[in-house]
Protein backbone atom coordinates (compact mmCIF):
# COMPACT_ATOMS: atom_id res chain seq x y z
CA UNK A 1 0.00 0.00 0.00
CA UNK A 2 0.92 3.68 -0.87
CA UNK A 3 3.67 4.26 1.89
CA UNK A 4 2.43 8.16 2.29
CA UNK A 5 -1.36 7.19 2.67
CA UNK A 6 -0.51 4.62 5.72
CA UNK A 7 1.82 7.99 7.57
CA UNK A 8 -1.13 9.74 6.59
CA UNK A 9 -3.40 7.42 8.49
CA UNK A 10 -0.73 7.40 11.23
CA UNK A 11 -0.78 10.99 11.43
CA UNK A 12 -4.62 11.21 11.57
CA UNK A 13 -4.33 8.88 14.70
CA UNK A 14 -1.42 10.70 16.01
CA UNK A 15 -3.79 14.52 16.18
CA UNK A 16 -4.71 14.61 19.14
CA UNK A 17 -5.86 18.56 18.45
CA UNK A 18 -3.38 20.87 19.34
CA UNK A 19 -5.61 23.99 18.45
CA UNK A 20 -5.83 24.10 22.42
CA UNK A 21 -2.25 25.66 23.40
CA UNK A 22 -3.79 29.39 22.97
CA UNK A 23 -6.35 28.01 26.28
CA UNK A 24 -2.84 26.58 28.00
CA UNK A 25 -1.31 30.17 28.05
CA UNK A 26 -0.95 31.97 31.68
CA UNK A 27 -2.01 28.90 33.28
CA UNK A 28 -4.74 28.05 31.24
CA UNK A 29 -4.91 24.77 32.64
CA UNK A 30 -6.98 26.68 35.66
CA UNK A 31 -10.10 27.20 33.07
CA UNK A 32 -9.90 23.96 31.68
CA UNK A 33 -10.25 22.23 35.45
CA UNK A 34 -12.91 24.58 35.78
CA UNK A 35 -14.87 23.97 32.48
CA UNK A 36 -14.82 20.17 33.42
CA UNK A 37 -15.39 21.00 37.08
CA UNK A 38 -18.34 23.14 36.26
CA UNK A 39 -19.65 20.01 33.68
CA UNK A 40 -19.58 17.27 35.90
CA UNK A 41 -21.56 19.24 38.72
CA UNK A 42 -23.67 19.92 36.22
CA UNK A 43 -24.61 16.35 35.36
CA UNK A 44 -24.42 14.86 38.69
CA UNK A 45 -25.05 17.72 41.46
CA UNK A 46 -22.55 16.51 43.28
CA UNK A 47 -21.03 18.93 46.07
CA UNK A 48 -17.65 16.96 46.45
CA UNK A 49 -16.67 18.10 43.16
CA UNK A 50 -16.82 21.78 43.73
CA UNK A 51 -14.95 21.17 47.14
CA UNK A 52 -11.71 20.86 45.49
CA UNK A 53 -10.10 23.81 45.45
CA UNK A 54 -8.76 23.94 41.71
CA UNK A 55 -6.99 26.94 41.98
CA UNK A 56 -4.41 25.63 44.35
CA UNK A 57 -3.75 23.67 41.73
CA UNK A 58 0.46 23.22 40.98
CA UNK A 59 2.03 22.91 37.73
CA UNK A 60 5.39 20.66 37.20
CA UNK A 61 6.97 19.58 34.58
CA UNK A 62 9.58 16.81 34.14
CA UNK A 63 10.89 14.21 31.54
CA UNK A 64 9.95 11.05 30.00
CA UNK A 65 12.11 8.00 29.34
CA UNK A 66 13.24 9.56 26.01
CA UNK A 67 13.58 12.58 26.83
CA UNK A 68 10.28 13.98 26.04
CA UNK A 69 8.79 17.54 28.00
CA UNK A 70 5.86 15.94 29.87
CA UNK A 71 3.66 18.16 32.03
CA UNK A 72 1.67 17.93 35.15
CA UNK A 73 -0.65 18.96 37.78
CA UNK A 74 -1.29 18.32 41.34
CA UNK A 75 -3.45 19.31 44.76
CA UNK A 76 -2.72 18.65 48.02
CA UNK A 77 -5.63 18.15 50.48
CA UNK A 78 -6.20 20.36 53.05
CA UNK A 79 -5.13 17.97 55.46
CA UNK A 80 -2.06 17.16 55.13
CA UNK A 81 -0.96 13.99 54.38
CA UNK A 82 2.22 11.47 52.21
CA UNK A 83 -0.81 9.83 50.23
CA UNK A 84 -1.25 10.31 46.50
CA UNK A 85 -3.40 9.31 43.77
CA UNK A 86 -2.49 9.18 40.50
CA UNK A 87 -4.95 9.62 37.61
CA UNK A 88 -4.51 8.87 33.75
CA UNK A 89 -6.18 10.28 31.09
CA UNK A 90 -7.39 8.73 28.10
CA UNK A 91 -7.04 8.95 24.46
CA UNK A 92 -7.47 12.34 22.67
CA UNK A 93 -7.97 13.73 26.62
CA UNK A 94 -5.86 15.53 29.00
CA UNK A 95 -4.43 15.94 32.77
CA UNK A 96 -7.36 18.22 33.59
CA UNK A 97 -10.27 15.90 32.36
CA UNK A 98 -7.94 12.65 34.23
CA UNK A 99 -7.84 15.49 37.90
CA UNK A 100 -11.65 16.49 37.46
CA UNK A 101 -13.17 12.42 37.25
CA UNK A 102 -10.66 12.03 40.29
CA UNK A 103 -12.20 14.89 42.63
CA UNK A 104 -13.59 12.13 45.38
CA UNK A 105 -9.98 11.43 46.35
CA UNK A 106 -10.02 14.83 47.90
CA UNK A 107 -12.73 13.50 50.39
CA UNK A 108 -11.01 10.45 50.92
CA UNK A 109 -7.55 12.48 52.13
CA UNK A 110 -5.70 11.93 49.18
CA UNK A 111 -2.97 14.61 47.41
CA UNK A 112 -4.42 14.63 43.47
CA UNK A 113 -2.12 14.25 40.50
CA UNK A 114 -2.28 14.00 36.65
CA UNK A 115 -0.76 14.41 33.97
CA UNK A 116 -0.51 14.33 29.43
CA UNK A 117 0.76 11.49 28.29
CA UNK A 118 2.94 12.04 25.38
CA UNK A 119 1.13 13.68 22.19
CA UNK A 120 -1.96 15.10 24.14
CA UNK A 121 -2.55 18.25 26.46
CA UNK A 122 0.58 20.86 27.36
CA UNK A 123 3.03 17.28 26.77
CA UNK A 124 5.56 17.17 23.83
CA UNK A 125 4.70 15.80 20.07
CA UNK A 126 5.61 11.97 20.55
CA UNK A 127 4.14 9.13 18.73
CA UNK A 128 1.07 7.67 20.82
CA UNK A 129 1.23 3.98 21.14
CA UNK A 130 -1.84 3.23 23.11
CA UNK A 131 -0.35 2.67 25.99
CA UNK A 132 2.79 0.73 25.74
CA UNK A 133 5.46 3.74 25.72
CA UNK A 134 2.40 5.85 27.94
CA UNK A 135 3.13 2.52 30.48
CA UNK A 136 6.64 4.34 30.28
CA UNK A 137 5.51 7.92 31.37
CA UNK A 138 3.41 6.21 33.96
CA UNK A 139 6.71 5.46 35.91
CA UNK A 140 8.14 8.93 35.27
CA UNK A 141 5.36 10.52 36.70
CA UNK A 142 5.23 7.62 39.68
CA UNK A 143 8.98 8.84 40.42
CA UNK A 144 8.29 12.14 40.21
CA UNK A 145 5.50 12.27 42.85
CA UNK A 146 7.81 9.52 45.00
CA UNK A 147 11.11 11.83 44.70
CA UNK A 148 10.03 15.56 44.37
CA UNK A 149 6.45 15.16 46.25
CA UNK A 150 7.89 12.74 48.71
CA UNK A 151 4.53 10.25 48.10
CA UNK A 152 4.75 7.47 50.72
CA UNK A 153 1.60 5.61 49.13
CA UNK A 154 0.15 5.94 46.00
CA UNK A 155 -2.76 4.18 44.32
CA UNK A 156 -3.44 4.41 40.48
CA UNK A 157 -6.43 5.52 38.31
CA UNK A 158 -6.99 5.23 34.52
CA UNK A 159 -9.63 5.81 32.23
CA UNK A 160 -10.05 4.00 28.85
CA UNK A 161 -6.53 4.37 27.82
CA UNK A 162 -5.25 5.21 30.84
CA UNK A 163 -7.05 2.13 32.45
CA UNK A 164 -4.26 -0.17 30.00
CA UNK A 165 -1.88 1.46 30.80
CA UNK A 166 -2.65 1.58 34.65
CA UNK A 167 -3.49 -2.31 34.07
CA UNK A 168 0.10 -2.44 32.37
CA UNK A 169 2.03 -0.91 34.90
CA UNK A 170 0.64 -3.01 38.07
CA UNK A 171 1.91 -6.32 36.34
CA UNK A 172 5.53 -5.08 35.71
CA UNK A 173 6.89 -6.05 38.93
CA UNK A 174 7.70 -2.45 40.22
CA UNK A 175 4.50 -2.06 42.40
CA UNK A 176 6.56 -2.40 45.83
CA UNK A 177 9.02 -0.31 44.72
CA UNK A 178 7.05 2.19 44.79
CA UNK A 179 4.37 1.37 46.94
CA UNK A 180 1.34 0.89 44.83
CA UNK A 181 -1.59 0.52 46.77
CA UNK A 182 -4.10 -0.08 44.60
CA UNK A 183 -5.82 0.60 41.09
CA UNK A 184 -8.92 1.64 39.79
CA UNK A 185 -9.42 0.58 35.98
CA UNK A 186 -12.43 2.42 34.43
CA UNK A 187 -13.62 1.32 30.62
CA UNK A 188 -9.85 -0.73 29.68
CA UNK A 189 -8.99 -2.69 26.84
CA UNK A 190 -7.37 -5.44 26.81
CA UNK A 191 -5.31 -5.56 23.79
CA UNK A 192 -2.96 -2.43 22.13
CA UNK A 193 -3.47 -3.77 18.54
CA UNK A 194 -7.56 -4.19 19.22
CA UNK A 195 -8.07 -0.66 19.86
CA UNK A 196 -6.03 0.51 17.34
CA UNK A 197 -8.03 -1.01 15.21
CA UNK A 198 -11.20 0.83 16.46
CA UNK A 199 -9.39 3.55 16.17
CA UNK A 200 -8.47 3.56 12.94
CA UNK A 201 -11.66 1.82 11.83
CA UNK A 202 -13.31 5.54 13.51
CA UNK A 203 -11.48 8.00 11.85
CA UNK A 204 -11.67 5.61 8.11
CA UNK A 205 -14.74 5.28 7.57
CA UNK A 206 -15.41 4.99 3.60
CA UNK A 207 -11.41 6.22 2.87
CA UNK A 208 -10.31 2.87 3.51
CA UNK A 209 -13.23 0.77 2.40
CA UNK A 210 -12.49 -2.81 1.85
CA UNK A 211 -8.67 -2.27 2.21
CA UNK A 212 -9.11 -2.06 5.82
CA UNK A 213 -7.29 -5.48 6.45
CA UNK A 214 -4.19 -4.42 4.71
CA UNK A 215 -4.21 -1.13 5.87
CA UNK A 216 -3.71 -2.63 9.55
CA UNK A 217 -0.87 -5.16 8.53
CA UNK A 218 0.96 -1.99 6.81
CA UNK A 219 0.34 0.15 9.61
CA UNK A 220 2.07 -2.23 12.18
CA UNK A 221 4.45 -2.73 10.13
CA UNK A 222 5.20 1.10 10.15
CA UNK A 223 4.92 1.16 13.76
CA UNK A 224 7.39 -1.70 14.20
CA UNK A 225 10.19 -1.04 11.50
CA UNK A 226 10.15 2.42 11.86
CA UNK A 227 9.15 3.31 15.26
CA UNK A 228 10.10 0.27 17.21
CA UNK A 229 6.51 -0.72 18.73
CA UNK A 230 5.71 -4.19 18.07
CA UNK A 231 1.98 -3.79 18.16
CA UNK A 232 1.48 -6.91 16.34
CA UNK A 233 2.65 -8.85 18.97
CA UNK A 234 1.81 -6.90 22.49
CA UNK A 235 -0.14 -8.27 24.83
CA UNK A 236 -0.25 -8.51 28.63
CA UNK A 237 -1.72 -11.92 28.62
CA UNK A 238 2.10 -13.19 28.86
CA UNK A 239 2.51 -11.22 31.97
CA UNK A 240 0.57 -12.80 34.19
CA UNK A 241 2.39 -15.29 35.15
CA UNK A 242 5.40 -13.59 35.62
CA UNK A 243 4.26 -11.30 37.94
CA UNK A 244 5.87 -11.59 41.18
CA UNK A 245 4.13 -8.73 43.20
CA UNK A 246 1.06 -6.95 42.06
CA UNK A 247 -1.78 -5.19 43.94
CA UNK A 248 -5.74 -5.25 44.05
CA UNK A 249 -7.61 -3.55 41.02
CA UNK A 250 -11.00 -2.38 40.98
CA UNK A 251 -12.57 -2.69 37.38
CA UNK A 252 -15.44 -0.76 36.36
CA UNK A 253 -16.74 -0.84 33.03
CA UNK A 254 -20.44 -0.68 31.36
CA UNK A 255 -22.52 -3.13 29.27
CA UNK A 256 -23.50 -0.23 26.90
CA UNK A 257 -19.56 0.81 26.04
CA UNK A 258 -19.76 1.15 22.54
CA UNK A 259 -15.69 2.18 22.59
CA UNK A 260 -14.32 -0.44 24.76
CA UNK A 261 -15.98 -3.50 25.36
CA UNK A 262 -16.39 -4.80 28.93
CA UNK A 263 -16.09 -8.14 28.55
CA UNK A 264 -11.96 -6.60 28.16
CA UNK A 265 -12.67 -5.75 31.72
CA UNK A 266 -13.94 -9.48 33.07
CA UNK A 267 -10.93 -11.14 30.93
CA UNK A 268 -8.48 -8.90 33.03
CA UNK A 269 -10.26 -9.72 36.20
CA UNK A 270 -10.51 -13.65 35.28
CA UNK A 271 -6.83 -13.50 34.32
CA UNK A 272 -5.71 -12.32 37.67
CA UNK A 273 -7.09 -14.65 39.40
CA UNK A 274 -4.38 -16.71 39.11
CA UNK A 275 -2.40 -13.39 41.02
CA UNK A 276 -4.39 -14.35 44.08
CA UNK A 277 -5.07 -10.97 44.98
CA UNK A 278 -8.37 -9.29 45.91
CA UNK A 279 -9.77 -7.89 42.80
CA UNK A 280 -13.00 -6.69 42.42
CA UNK A 281 -15.16 -6.42 39.05
CA UNK A 282 -17.94 -4.01 38.49
CA UNK A 283 -20.30 -4.06 35.52
CA UNK A 284 -22.47 -1.46 35.32
CA UNK A 285 -25.71 -2.48 32.95
CA UNK A 286 -25.93 1.35 31.48
CA UNK A 287 -23.34 4.30 30.69
CA UNK A 288 -21.67 4.97 27.80
CA UNK A 289 -17.76 5.19 27.22
CA UNK A 290 -16.44 6.36 30.75
CA UNK A 291 -19.72 8.17 31.68
CA UNK A 292 -20.52 5.51 34.03
CA UNK A 293 -19.76 8.04 37.14
CA UNK A 294 -21.51 10.50 35.66
CA UNK A 295 -24.89 8.27 35.17
CA UNK A 296 -24.34 6.52 38.60
CA UNK A 297 -21.86 8.65 40.99
CA UNK A 298 -23.40 7.33 44.00
CA UNK A 299 -22.77 3.96 43.38
CA UNK A 300 -19.71 4.61 41.63
CA UNK A 301 -18.08 6.44 44.52
CA UNK A 302 -19.39 4.30 46.93
CA UNK A 303 -17.85 1.31 45.34
CA UNK A 304 -14.63 2.94 45.23
CA UNK A 305 -14.41 4.11 48.65
CA UNK A 306 -15.26 0.89 49.72
CA UNK A 307 -12.55 -0.82 47.98
CA UNK A 308 -9.94 1.70 49.18
CA UNK A 309 -10.99 1.80 52.61
CA UNK A 310 -9.34 -1.91 52.45
CA UNK A 311 -5.94 -1.27 51.07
Amino acid sequence: MNENFIEKVINMINNRNRDNHEIYKNNGYINLLSLYQQAIFDETKDQEVLNLDIRSFKRVEFKSFDNKNLVGIYHLNEVKTNKWIIACHGYSSSKESATIASYYFNKLGYNIFSFDFRNHGESDDALITMGINEEKDLLKAIEYVTQELKAKEIGLIGFSMGAHTVNRFVLSNKVKKYNIKFAISDSAYFETKQVLKRVVNSIGGPLIGNVFDKLLVDIYSVYNNKYNINIDEDTLTYRIPLCEKTCPVLYLHSKKDAVTDFQDSEKFYNLRKLLDEKDILHIFQTGEHIRTQILHPEMYWKLVENFVSKK
